[in-house]
């Protein structure tokens, strides 16, 4: 087994990895890609951008519209490769997909009567009657 020099093991703590072994050229360093485990299959670059920015994938990608989207992300992913991750995370809420209320980041005192601040911020007024039914139906199983 190969013994780290001094400088691999600080490149090593530091979560830097050498991109290519050439004695006395140019070396380049790049972030050590770390694995995810959300049980979700994501792309390398989907991994990349979640390392570089620091927030889940997920996260941003139904923070606002593709092309906010893609701002947030420095326009290095087109919008149809967005709209493709957001299909492949069914990210796109319908009366069968609908956001789940445990541990919603928007979570608030109307959630208890069944208004939705995710549907509202997304502007889907029409889906918040029935994430009210559902939220109403599901307290009233709970008392029984």
């Amino acid at each position: 087994m190969k013994q780290l020099t001094a400088k691999d093991k600080i490149l090593k703590e530091r979560g830097l990895t050498q991109t290519r072994h050439v004695p006395k050229k140019h070396r380049h360093f790049m972030p050590e890609i770390k694995a995810t485990y959300s049980g979700k299959s994501k792309t390398p670059l989907m991994r990349y951008l979640e390392q570089k920015y620091h927030t889940a994938i997920e996260d941003v990608l139904v923070s606002g519209s593709l092309s906010v989207v893609a701002k947030k992300l420095g326009n290095e992913v087109d919008v149809t490769t967005l709209s493709r991750w957001i299909k492949r995370f069914k990210l796109r809420y319908t009366a069968d997909n609908l956001p789940n209320c445990e541990g919603c980041k928007h979570y608030g005192v109307a959630c208890q009567a069944g208004v939705c601040y995710v549907l509202l911020n997304m502007e889907l007024y029409d889906l918040v009657p029935i994430k009210k039914a559902k939220v109403l139906e599901e307290s009233e199983d709970g008392k029984d």
